[in-house]
């Protein structure tokens, strides 16, 4: 069961209408800031609830959270859609507390398009609200919000007087959440105006607040700040401590934007270190994290710090065969000043013959060396030049295929939204469709990552593996799903992008399969190293089954068929009530670098 289907339960439990969407309200209300498909469901029963009572205000409430989830998952035209039907439906009702709310939420979506006059003209709708009321949370919430969008504006002055406005009010409500969040507002504004001094007393006392409080979101945030204000005044190590310590909250929390976030700036922070290769893992780590929002900036970013890493080794290389040159010269010359003073006068015609003898040897050599570096270079270029028609070929899937899927997913869930309580059997039909594009989109987001690389090494299997199991703990709660990579395998072990992606497909399928069809409660991932080939097992605790009794398409046959072409050997291990084993190993020259 769900988390959205186990709170509607306890929903359906309460008596009287009031009582259910209270409760209702206060579930998304927990878990808005992370949970954004179960936000989506919670905000959808809801909304059908007060609209069988034909109740205005929480229509509009719950449209209005339906648009924020629809924001987090990053469907910006289903955004405006459902926050302007909440706007029709509560400004009649003149509620403040709901339509500052939404006021709040319009303006931020504005914010995010980079629209900063509509937002303020939002904001300030909502000031306007909040001050009638004389609701001070509501009043200092929207200085500090409304002030952020004048620091993006370069307005430091009025976003340092809200700020301040901000805080004063906070202080005399004694709420030390809101202290928490004014303080590093006021920090980051001076440091956008480089005063070194006051931006780090403020992130600091933010910083102490924040952890009396104990509210590990609002210490991730203050990390990133500090990150940034260290990373300003070019003190990178220190900078990337505390990103560090972010990313250990986000990933506790499971807040992705701030992980993605922290990966960029650890990667320009390790850049300025001259430390390619920690530059390249991370930003590695930043386009996992936003596989969703692939952009040709990030194929740049790529790029250059491969560029970077690999010009330095190459550099290297150049002038150790430069030093080996000049010390062969240097013999040449030596011997042949040797060979003129034995012989004298009475040897020059000998000499002469000698040296043009031993220039051209010279010569050859250098042919021979100027052939081999031609060859060598025109292997690089053309190693290029595939290399960026299969970056062209990924972004183009992505830009233009995965565009439109993501168009159809949000159409899909739009069109469900406004045909429920019509016709079960569109509505099936709507959603068998939605599941199925959904899974064609993450196999087409699996396939760009594969295209990507030249070559697909173990941590970069563990890294997606990893990734594929965090969504399908988020899928299926309460699953426990390990990956056990032994010692005796290298890292750096690499593969062809086809076997990489080949070996993930048959992991995904399996771990698929377990969590689907067998009910599995544990699953198990090892890849071990034996003697000459690496070793790879799936097991699980489910019902187990007879292959031979198991209907087409399960996934089997294509499990099997990847193996195949890998060139493994793969041993399925199954009987009822006993669980799946499933084996396959690739030998080491298959596999090696």
């Amino acid at each position: 069961m769900s988390i959205a289907d186990s709170i509607i339960k306890s929903v359906q439990e309460k008596e009287s209408y009031v009582e259910r969407i209270g409760l209702l309200q206060k579930e998304i209300q927990t878990i808005y800031l992370t949970q954004y498909e179960e936000t989506l469901a919670l905000a959808r029963y809801g909304y059908t609830l007060a609209n069988s009572r034909n109740d205005s205000i929480n229509k509009g409430d719950f449209l209005r959270s339906i648009g924020g989830a629809y924001q987090k998952l990053g469907f910006i035209d289903s955004v405006s859609i459902y926050f302007f039907k909440a706007l029709k439906l509560l400004e009649p009702t003149k509620d403040s507390e709901k339509l500052g709310l939404l006021y709040d939420d319009m303006a931020r979506l504005y914010r995010k398009l980079e629209q900063p006059k509509r937002a303020l003209e939002f904001y300030d709708r909502a000031l306007e609200l909040y001050e009638k009321e004389n609701d001070l949370e509501g009043i200092a919430r929207i200085n500090n919000e409304s002030g952020a969008v004048y620091s993006d504006n370069g307005d430091y002055k009025i976003a340092n007087e809200r700020f301040e406005k901000s805080l004063r009010i906070q202080i005399q409500r004694n709420d030390s959440v809101g202290i928490g969040y004014s303080l590093e507002f006021l920090g980051y504004n001076q440091l956008q105006i480089r005063n070194y001094q006051r931006a780090e007393s403020y992130l600091m006392q933010a910083l102490k607040v924040r952890k009396n409080v104990g509210d590990e979101f609002a210490i991730m945030l203050n990390y990133t700040a500090l990150g940034e204000y260290y990373k300003e005044i070019n003190k990178a190590l220190t900078s990337n401590e505390y990103f560090e310590k972010s990313n250990s909250l986000a990933r506790k929390i499971n807040f992705l934007d701030i992980q993605a976030y922290n990966h960029r700036q650890l990667m320009e922070n390790y850049e300025v270190l001259g430390d390619y290769k920690a530059a390249y893992e991370n930003l590695n780590a930043y386009n996992i994290l936003n596989d969703s929002l692939y952009n040709t900036q990030k194929i740049r970013d790529v790029e250059e710090i491969t560029a970077k890493y690999e010009t330095a080794e190459k550099e290297n290389e150049i002038l150790q065969q430069r030093a080996k040159i000049a010390e062969s010269e240097l013999r040449l010359k030596k011997r042949s000043q040797w060979i003129f003073g034995l012989l004298g006068l009475a040897l020059i015609v000998g000499l002469l013959g000698f040296l043009f003898y031993r220039q051209q040897v010279f010569i050859n050599e250098k042919q021979k060396r100027d052939g081999e570096l031609k060859l060598a270079m025109e292997k690089i270029e053309s190693h290029t030049k595939l290399q960026e028609q299969r970056l062209s070929i990924s972004r183009d899937l992505h830009d233009n295929i995965g565009a439109q899927l993501s168009f159809v997913i949000s159409t899909i869930d739009t069109l469900t939204f406004h045909v429920q309580g019509t016709n079960d059997k569109v509505l099936t039909g709507l959603a068998n469709l939605g599941t199925f594009t959904k899974e064609t989109m993450q196999e087409l987001r699996d396939t760009v990552w594969a295209m990507n690389k030249s070559d697909i090494t173990i941590q970069d299997l563990q890294a997606r593996m990893a990734n594929f199991v965090e969504k399908a703990k988020h899928a299926y709660p309460g699953r426990h799903i390990a990956i056990q990579v032994a010692a005796t395998v290298p890292s750096t072990l690499g593969f062809t992008a086809l076997e990489g992606l080949n070996i993930f497909r048959i992991l995904q399928e399996a771990l698929n399969n377990a969590l689907k069809h067998a009910g599995a409660q544990a699953m198990l991932v090892r890849i071990e190293k034996e003697e000459n080939a690496v070793l790879f097992e799936i097991s699980d605790d489910g019902k187990g089954f007879l292959e031979n009794e198991v209907e087409p398409g399960n996934g089997l046959y294509n499990i099997r068929k990847r193996a195949k072409e890998l060139g493994g050997e793969l041993h399925l291990e199954s009987q009822p009530g006993q669980g799946t084993r499933i084996v396959f190993q690739l030998e080491e020259k298959k596999h090696s670098k």
